[in-house]
C-alpha cells in the first residue's frame, strides 16, 4: 500500500498489480480496492490508472452477469455507480492512455443504452484525428465494434471517418471503410462506393475480402440498392486480385441471391 504513494511511476503500477493479485480472489477486498484509490485520486501514474479502470471494469462486468443489476449500470449498486462515475472521470485525464483506456471500456459495458455512451465516442472521436497511428488505429478498432451493435450512435463520426480513408496505415483505412458501410445510411451508398472504389485498387487482398463481407452486410440492410451493390462487386470480378478475393465476392453475391430475392435477376447476369 505505502508502494502506491512513491513518486515513481513503475513501483505504483507494481504496487498495484501485486494488490490485485492477494486480493483477487476476494471480491469484496477487490471492491474495496477499486474504491479505495478510484476516490482518493493518489494514483499518478498513467499504467496504474489504466490497471485500476481494468479492474473496475471487471467488477461491472461481474455484477452485470451474475444479475445484481437489473437494468443499466447507473441503475445498479452503489458500487456500479461509483465505479461508473470512476469510468466517466477518467475521460477527462491528461493522459492519452487512460482517457483512453477509459473510453473503451465504457463502450464493452453489457447493458449500455446510446445515450450513455455519447462521452466515450465523442472523446474517440477526437482521436480519430491524433497525429499517432496507434492511438487513430485504437479509436477506429473501437468505434467499429461500438458499430456493430450501436451504428446510430457512431454515425456521428462519419466526417472524420470519411477523412480517414486516404491514411497511411491501410488498417486504419479498412476498418474506417467497413465502419462507415455500417453507419451510412441509404443515401450516402453511392457516394461511400466512389470512395471505396479508388481505394480498393490499392490494398492487399485480406484487406478487400473484409470489404466485400461489409458491402454484402450493407446489401442486407438496404435491399433496394442491391442493383448499385451488386454491379460494385461483380465489376472487381473481372478486375486484378486473387482466388480468395474473387471467391468472397462470388460468395457474397450467391449469399445475397438467397437473402434478397430481387437480387436473383441481376445477380445472375454478374455471374
Amino acid at each position: 500500500t505505502e508502494a502506491t504513494k512513491s513518486p515513481n511511476e513503475m513501483v505504483q503500477f507494481h504496487a498495484m498489480q501485486l494488490l490485485y493479485q492477494i486480493k483477487q480472489h476476494d471480491r469484496l477486498g477487490v471492491s474495496k480496492l477499486v474504491q479505495q484509490y478510484a476516490e482518493r485520486n493518489t494514483l499518478k501514474s498513467p499504467l496504474a490508472l489504466v490497471l485500476l479502470i481494468r479492474y473496475t471494469t471487471k467488477l461491472l462486468h461481474d455484477e452485470a452477469n451474475e444479475g445484481r443489476s437489473s437494468g443499466s449500470i447507473q441503475d445498479g449498486s452503489p458500487m456500479a455507480k461509483a465505479g461508473y462515475s470512476f469510468l466517466e472521470s477518467s475521460l477527462r485525464h491528461k493522459s492519452e492512455m487512460v482517457v483512453y483506456e477509459a473510453a473503451r471500456s465504457i463502450c464493452n459495458l453489457p447493458k449500455m443504452e446510446p445515450q450513455d455512451l455519447v462521452p466515450a465516442i465523442s472523446v474517440l472521436q477526437l482521436f480519430l484525428s491524433s497525429a499517432k497511428p496507434t492511438v487513430r488505429f485504437a479509436s477506429m478498432r473501437t468505434l467499429a465494434a461500438v458499430a456493430n451493435v450501436h451504428p446510430r450512435v457512431v454515425s456521428k463520426c462519419n466526417e472524420d471517418l470519411e477523412a480517414l480513408i486516404g491514411d497511411g496505415n491501410r488498417s486504419i483505412a479498412t476498418l474506417a471503410i467497413t465502419t462507415l458501410l455500417k453507419t451510412g445510411s441509404e443515401n450516402s451508398v453511392d457516394r461511400l462506393l466512389k470512395q471505396i472504389s479508388a481505394f480498393l485498387t490499392d490494398i492487399a487482398d485480406e484487406y478487400k475480402i473484409t470489404v466485400v463481407r461489409s458491402l454484402q452486410q450493407l446489401c442486407l440492410t438496404y435491399p433496394s440498392k442491391h442493383r448499385v451493390l451488386v454491379g460494385f462487386l461483380s465489376n472487381f470480378l473481372r478486375e486484378e486480385g486473387g482466388f480468395d478475393f474473387k471467391r468472397s465476392i462470388v460468395a457474397s453475391i450467391v449469399s445475397l441471391i438467397r437473402s434478397v430475392p430481387e437480387t436473383t435477376e441481376s445477380s445472375l447476369l454478374h455471374l
